[in-house]
């Protein structure tokens, strides 16, 4: 989908002057478009969160549209090759680049200096984090982070217990022996994304690409090696959650049935706790015994963005300002999109929030008080997802035992990454 991404921004390029002489006719209309991906949860709270905007704001009409991840980003392509851009887009991290790179976001900056877009109470980092080169095009929805989700009574049953900040060997102690005594296994160990291969080297000062985006940013094949042996290691001892279950059941019923703890990005934690009826606790994604420094970072969770070509951006604005520091809003929406990125909006949720808005809270606190986050990294290279697919393919080759030589497979898997992604960079 990425390649057919940039196919499309030529025609957007094509369509420039077009795009100018609609907005110029349509310049005093205040009516929004805006998209979003989600779960059915998000969409009914949005839709009851724009209903309050447009209490509010009386002279502003919002027109939604909602589809789900998958079918989003073709979507949101489409719209924006033939000239049909939203205003306003929920944004991911991975595709920032893209879309502000090739003029398909509105630079948010003039309104920040001005204050019409209030970020007084919000963080520098978090800011940040929306920025393309020197300008600012996309706005944190909330704050999240990709840890450990583990069930605190299987521990118990087993006698066992994880620390907050385990090290590799802790926690795999510590899941060889829930599995000696409960027969559960673990879907975590066996998982080796880009992800787990991000904190990997980002525990040792390293990004997953290097700052260019040209390459990869490793070529010490070892930390392929040491991802790919563990989940044979786990496989052959049996603490592993076995090939192919997980294809079998969705991962809230293997919650229930077979594993006791997995990753999740932090905003997940009622999903999974809603659909698998259970109780789960918060850990820190393992730090290599080895690690120099922290892996953890506060990734945003998703950006409202305005669009270059939308002929009422004050309106936008108005908009995120309104999702930014309207406790109105919050009252609706709560944590849906993670933490709040305002401090004072947090201040006033804390006595509001339920039992897994109060786990996460907690957990992205307590993270917070001990230092164990550093800043994110640049947004990933258009050719992620392809490098992520190629990963998934590496990895069902080890897992089926089919590799004799794992050093030189991923002196492979190396070597195929950076030619995919300097042929996307071209």
């Amino acid at each position: 989908m990425r390649k057919r991404f940039l196919a499309c921004v030529l025609a957007v390029v094509m369509m420039t002057c077009l795009a100018g002489a609609v907005s110029m006719a349509a310049g005093e209309s205040n009516t929004l478009r805006i998209v979003w991906w989600g779960s059915q949860t998000r969409h009914d709270l949005t839709m009851a969160m724009l209903d309050k905007f447009m209490e509010k704001y009386p002279n502003i009409k919002v027109e939604p549209e909602f589809t789900d991840w998958n079918g989003y980003w073709s979507k949101l392509a489409t719209q924006v090759a033939g000239g049909l851009t939203p205003d306003i887009i929920q944004m991911d991290y991975g595709y920032l680049m893209q879309y502000a790179n090739n003029g398909i976001l509105a630079d948010l900056t003039p309104y920040i200096d001005s204050g019409v877009l209030d970020v007084s109470d919000v963080d520098e980092s978090v800011i940040d984090s929306g920025k393309v080169g020197d300008g600012v095009y996309a706005l944190s929805t909330g704050m999240n982070a990709w840890m450990l989700m583990y069930r605190q009574d299987v521990l118990d049953e087993a006698g066992v217990t994880l620390p907050f900040a385990p090290t590799q060997s802790q926690y795999i102690e510590a899941t060889k022996t829930v599995y000696e005594k409960t027969g559960k296994t673990d879907t975590f160990v066996v998982g080796f994304g880009l992800d787990r291969l991000r904190f990997m080297l980002r525990n040792v000062g390293l990004n997953l690409y290097n700052d260019d985006g040209t390459a990869l940013g490793f070529d010490d094949p070892s930390f392929m090696v040491n991802g790919w042996q563990t989940i044979l290691d786990a496989q052959d001892a049996g603490y592993g959650l076995p090939i192919g279950e997980q294809t079998n059941a969705s991962d809230f019923d293997i919650f229930i049935n077979d594993t006791w703890i997995g990753g999740i990005w932090t905003n997940q934690l009622a999903a999974f706790e809603q659909a698998s009826n259970v109780s789960l606790t918060l850990a820190e994604i393992p730090w290599n015994d080895s690690a120099t420094q922290p892996a953890t970072y506060f990734k945003p969770s998703m950006f409202w963005s305005v669009a270059e070509s939308s002929a009422v951006k004050d309106a936008a604005v108005t908009f995120i300002n309104f999702f930014t520091n309207d406790p109105d809003c919050y009252d609706i929406v709560a944590t849906e999109r993670a933490m709040p990125i305002s401090s004072k909006i947090r201040e006033y949720l804390e006595p509001k929030l339920d039992t897994y808005g109060k786990k996460v809270s907690d957990a992205l606190n307590r993270l917070t008080e001990l230092g164990d986050t550093t800043p994110i990294m640049k947004p990933d290279v258009s050719a992620s997802g392809e490098i992520d697919a190629l990963l998934a393919q590496y990895n069902e080759q080890v897992r089926y035992n089919l590799v004799n030589d794992l050093n030189a497979f991923a002196l492979q898997f190396i070597d195929e990454a950076n030619a995919i992604i300097a042929k996307s960079a071209n």
